[in-house]
């Protein structure tokens, strides 16, 4: 026999629970919004995130060796052939032989892959817009302030 009561009806917390109003949760649910918004864009204009850094790296800098890509994207050397491979595939990136060292490939975008490198800002600078409409201009400065000094802090305790 189970002498334990039967629960009660759910009570409805005022403002929620106490973890939604957490930094973290917040955080946790702004980046999710976010992320589904620049995913969607990414795979509207068939490109993966590893490419789109690259295409934007690459818009960036200029002509660039593919090692340096690697490093300005956060992929290990072997991991950017693939993604110079698939950019390359698609019209988008053209690989040269560097003149001064014959084992080294520069590479740079091509009129299309400088389109759909300005079409990617394009609509990440709308997506953010859309995102940070509710903070004014200041906010929106002191969130990226914010959000940097987390992401130094970071990266300062990995070290």
């Amino acid at each position: 026999m189970n002498s334990e009561p039967a629960p009660g009806p759910a009570v409805a917390l005022p403002g929620g629970p106490a973890f939604q109003r957490g930094n973290w949760y917040l955080l946790y649910k702004a980046g999710a919004l976010a992320r589904q918004r620049w995913t969607a864009m990414l795979a509207q204009l068939n490109v993966s995130p590893a490419q789109y850094g690259a295409l934007m790296a690459l818009g960036e800098a200029g002509r660039l060796g593919q090692h340096r890509l690697a490093e300005l994207i956060g992929v290990d050397p072997r991991n950017a052939v693939p993604i110079v491979d698939a950019l390359a595939e698609q019209g988008l990136v053209s690989r040269q032989v560097d003149p001064s060292d014959r084992r080294r490939r520069v590479l740079e975008l091509t009129a299309s892959g400088r389109a759909v490198a300005g079409n990617l800002a394009s609509v990440a600078a709308e997506i953010e817009t859309d995102l940070l409409r509710p903070l004014a201009p200041a906010e929106q400065a002191a969130l990226r302030r914010m959000l940097l000094a987390l992401l130094d802090g970071a990266r300062a305790s990995r070290d």
